[in-house]
């Protein structure tokens, strides 16, 4: 397969170096008080290595991703259960794997190899939604990587393995009932804990959407009981989360409260967020960052240190950049015409899309805790080169759908 510098798409190769650029110097600032500024030549040397995977990928046809989704996803499993054998202890979790200097997360790389599977399987043949076992299989396939990423313990990336599930049934034609329903137990899980006369207004609420769009009362009663429940026996859920888990999630609903008992991150990153106001305190001026109020400022609270430095110009400069980059892959995806391809980049842009809104929402408070970076601008190279790669792979996508 031939390949020229006008096949590979530079406005989303600028958007990249823009977005890579301007955590570049949130980095350097975060660690700059905590004598750490030299993790900015580790992130150029990563990036350096992310561009090169995006040049590369462009060689490989994209009918050998097809071929090897159930290879894989066996290699996903196998990696995350010698995690438990020879994992390393980092921060009280062993979720990465190291070889010699070179460490790396296998639930990161599981991010692509489980979209990959998935698409394989929803794109097999007609899907008939009537037949729950369309559903069911997916749910396993997504279920089993996800429980192993939950016992190491890292809740934020098996949320994103079941929002990858979630938005490649969406993308094959998953109707938007069953969906709202999908959505509807699973929030059910938490609406109990909130309070009671929450969890009640909610079922009714919920009752009257059933008796409203259901065809059949008995898949409505059913679903409806299902509902009531989950919310019974959500204490369950509840008890099965760590400690610290418990704590993200309380000091979510009331941070200043449980201040010292883990909702300091959040106070500071919503302190350094106002402190920036409209054009910031200045690269190297942000008190939360410069004190060390603010804690992993050069990973998952990049953007308070952003926020806080150069103010609402600044985040509107950086969510600009976002939705460019984005807009260029929505647009790349919705003109392929291969269903397998389809599928890959929309399960792709999907993730993206949802880390980013996932991480800023973190960090201007809106949700809890969960230890997920910024892409393509937080401290990390397994997490840059994954999503630089998955990038490639959309680039890629559009040039070869025809061979599939």
């Amino acid at each position: 397969m031939k390949i020229s510098l006008n096949n590979i798409d530079f406005k989303i190769i600028a958007a990249l170096i823009l977005l890579f650029s301007i955590g570049l110097i949130a980095i350097y600032s975060a660690g700059f008080s905590r004598g750490l500024e030299g993790l900015i030549y580790k992130q150029i040397s990563w990036f350096t290595a992310g561009l090169l995977v995006i040049v590369l990928i462009q060689f490989v046809p994209m009918k050998n991703l097809l071929s090897l989704s159930n290879f894989f996803y066996i290699l996903l499993l196998l990696l995350l259960i010698s995690v438990f054998a020879f994992g390393s202890i980092r921060m009280g979790a062993k979720r990465w794997i190291e070889i010699g200097s070179l460490q790396f997360q296998p639930s990161e790389i599981g991010k692509l190899f489980l979209i990959c599977v998935l698409s394989r399987y929803y794109s097999a043949g007609k899907i008939q939604w009537t037949d729950k076992k369309f559903l069911a299989a997916g749910f396993v396939l997504t279920l089993i990587p996800a429980f192993l990423i939950l016992k190491q313990p890292d809740l934020g990336s098996a949320i994103i393995y079941g929002y990858i599930f979630f938005a490649v049934i969406f993308s094959a034609g998953l109707p938007y009932f069953y969906l709202f329903n999908i959505f509807s137990l699973l929030f059910f899980i938490f609406a109990r804990a909130i309070g009671a006369q929450f969890f009640i207004s909610a079922l009714i609420l919920y009752a009257l959407f059933l008796l409203k769009f259901s065809k059949k009362i008995t898949t409505a009663i059913l679903l409806f009981g299902s509902s009531i429940l989950i919310g019974i026996t959500s204490n369950m859920v509840w008890n099965g989360l760590k400690s610290y888990q418990q704590v993200r999630l309380l000091t979510f609903l009331d941070p200043e409260k449980f201040s010292k008992d883990g909702g300091w991150q959040i106070v500071q990153s919503k302190t350094a967020v106002w402190n920036g106001k409209i054009f910031g305190m200045g690269f190297l001026n942000g008190s939360q960052t410069s004190l060390r109020f603010l804690p992993e400022g050069h990973n998952d609270f990049i953007f308070s240190v952003i926020a806080e430095e150069f103010g609402l110009i600044g985040i509107l400069i950086l969510l600009s950049i976002f939705s460019y980059l984005f807009y260029r892959l929505v647009k790349i995806v919705t003109k392929t015409q291969s269903r397998y391809l389809y599928l890959v980049g929309s399960g792709i842009t999907a993730l993206l899309i949802f880390q980013t809104v996932l991480n800023i929402s973190i960090g201007l408070g809106l949700l809890p805790v969960t230890g997920l970076p910024l892409p393509f601008v937080s401290y990390g190279g397994s997490a840059l080169l994954m999503n630089m790669l998955m990038v490639g792979i959309i680039m890629t996508i559009g040039k070869q759908e025809k061979i599939i």
